[in-house]
Parts: C-alpha cells; sequence; structure tokens
C-alpha cells in the first residue's frame, strides 16, 4: 500500500511578523525568489505590486 505524505506550508509573511502558522495558499514569484503567502497577505503584497508597477498592460495573443 502507498503512503501519501500532504505537507502544508505556512505563510512565510506571518512566520516572519510574528511567529504565526497560518497556511499558505499562494505562491507569489518574482524572478527567483519564492514566498509562500496566506491569502491576506498574498492579497497585499500582490496590491502592492500593481500600484508600483501601473499601468499594467497584458499582451495581445
Amino acid at each position: 500500500m502507498a503512503t501519501v505524505v500532504i505537507k502544508e506550508t505556512d505563510c512565510d509573511a506571518c512566520l516572519k511578523k510574528d511567529g504565526s502558522e497560518v497556511p499558505a495558499v499562494e505562491r507569489l514569484a518574482i524572478g527567483p525568489d519564492k514566498y509562500d503567502l496566506c491569502q491576506t497577505h498574498y492579497d497585499r503584497f500582490r496590491g502592492l505590486l500593481a500600484e508600483a508597477l501601473a499601468p499594467v498592460h497584458t499582451l495581445a495573443a
């Protein structure tokens, strides 16, 4: 019988902030750097990046 290992990842920002073990639900990658984030931190950092890089243009296919 096979064994399935499920690994939960905690939010990097919560761990750094106060040591909280909050489950990560999204991964944000910026170049070679990758951050596992809870939904709150993902939304916050995504918003900050969007604001810093605005206006965002999508390329036509």
